[in-house]
């Protein structure tokens, strides 16, 4: 699907993380705005927000392990840039750029484009 932004987005996380299947990470908090979204600090120290779905959570412990690859790269946008949508998760889209740049965008910043040829 092809989206257009229409509320330009800036990330709070301008250092994306990139995490391997099989990694370990640190729990934190629950995000509340954006639900299943889970604070993560890796073991070189990096933090940010991973989706709760890409975690197998530990029994007892603040600990999960990547179940697969996962970067946190939340693109800055601007209004009326266009993208493609890859697929949906929690309220965010994992999109691509022209130049096939993958990242994340807030699902409530975009809109389908009118025309999707092309």
């Amino acid at each position: 699907m092809k989206v257009v932004v229409v509320e330009q987005h800036k990330s709070e996380y301008p250092e994306p993380f990139y995490l391997k299947q099989g990694e370990l990470v640190t729990l934190g908090e629950m995000d509340d705005e954006f639900p299943n979204w889970i604070f993560v600090t890796t073991q070189s120290g990096e933090k940010g927000w991973a989706p709760v779905q890409y975690i197998d959570i530990q029994n007892h412990v603040a600990l999960g392990v990547l179940n697969q690859d996962y970067d946190n790269n939340e693109f800055n946008t601007e209004l009326g840039e266009r993208l493609t949508v890859l697929f949906e998760l929690n309220a965010w889209y994992r999109v691509s750029r022209v130049n096939n740049e993958l990242g994340w965008v807030p699902v409530n910043t975009v809109s389908a484009e009118l025309n999707q040829q092309g």
